[in-house]
């Protein structure tokens, strides 16, 4: 099971497929990154993320190119993201698009976001994980993403590449450049804080003449449904998210969790079992995630975080932080001090 239930739109895989046919066919790559073949042609499939950066390690290890996200942008079809392609190319403006491809983002992949903002006559596309995806992002699945984006968008304006201001990637430096430079032709940041892509705001702004409202209706309507499907079959991430929502009030319990799902206990119970999870396996990973970011933080007293977590005292917290950590959670603090390296045993 993914961490917290994150997944992929299985049609995704399609087009990585494609471009490590050079290299191995696609039985062994799928047997690899341990996905069902039978999925992976059917848009109303999940892959896990876990799978998925099995499948991105495989595609770099395989092809020996450490900017193989790029390469797999040269096979992607429409159909391989649902209605979002469809719904893009209709839109009336460059900005309708990225907000509808920020609101959604989750059709694509459950564990990043999409965030659009102004600044200084600059519109600022911007990627970051969600709160509760513990892992860093393949970087080839961020490259990917990106280099789309703008692929997208020269198709209903070829001049893009007059209006990139920059690109910032938080991927170290590839050993070769000239795939991005080529994607790109802006300047590029390698390592940054964050990843995202400045486009100048009257560019964004420009009036489309092959903006359809109908179409865009049609595909957004797709898009809705899909997604109204998807959060009733992610039963895992449902409960991971109200567990976050909820945890601020103190009570989290797995009847408090029903009811917000509108289920009954029985119901959940059954539910998350039929996914190889359970209300308190979800609970302790949201615990531990939230612990140590908690511990990180030297003005919090872990008397204080012990309460924030929902456990009755100190002691119980101790314990069960030494159990995911092999630590106390005062010596895992002590060493993020000494700027310690710590295993944290995520999985």
């Amino acid at each position: 099971m993914a961490e917290y239930g994150h997944t992929t739109i299985a049609t995704w895989v399609l087009p990585i497929i494609e471009t490590l046919k050079p290299y191995c066919s696609a039985q062994e790559i799928l047997r690899c990154a341990e996905i069902d073949p039978k999925c992976i042609e059917d848009a109303n499939q999940r892959i896990p993320l876990d799978n998925m950066k099995k499948l991105w390690e495989f595609a770099e290890a395989i092809s020996g190119d450490d900017c193989i996200g790029l390469q797999v942008t040269k096979y992607v079809k429409h159909t391989n993201l649902h209605a979002l392609s469809y719904a893009h190319l209709s839109s009336s403006s460059i900005r309708e698009s990225l907000l509808r491809s920020a609101r959604f983002s989750e059709v694509v992949t459950t564990a990043m976001r999409i965030n659009i903002h102004d600044e200084k006559k600059q519109v600022i596309v911007s990627w970051k994980k969600v709160d509760d995806f513990i892992y860093e992002p393949s970087i080839h699945a961020i490259d990917a993403f990106m280099a789309l984006l703008i692929k997208s968008i020269g198709k209903i304006c070829p001049d893009v590449h007059q209006h990139l201001i920059s690109i910032n990637l938080q991927r170290p430096r590839p050993s070769v450049l000239k795939y991005h430079q080529r994607m790109y032709r802006c300047p590029i940041n390698f390592s940054a804080d964050s990843c995202e892509i400045r486009f100048k705001q009257e560019f964004v702004d420009r009036k489309l003449a092959s903006g359809n409202n109908e179409l865009v209706s049609i595909n957004e309507q797709a898009l809705i449904s899909y997604l109204e499907r998807l959060r009733k079959s992610d039963i895992v991430s449902m409960t991971n998210r109200v567990l976050i929502d909820l945890m601020p009030s103190g009570d989290f319990s797995q009847e408090a969790v029903a009811r917000e799902l509108a289920i009954s206990c029985r119901s959940l119970h059954r539910k998350l079992k039929e996914k190889n999870s359970s209300y308190q396996i979800i609970l302790d990973k949201i615990r531990k995630y939230q612990a140590v970011q908690y511990l990180k933080q030297h003005e919090l007293p872990i008397t204080l975080i012990a309460y924030k977590l929902g456990f009755c005292d100190t002691s119980s917290f101790s314990r069960s932080f030494k159990k995911w950590t092999g630590q106390s959670p005062r010596e895992f603090r002590n060493n993020c001090s000494e700027n310690v390296s710590i295993e944290i045993g995520i999985d």
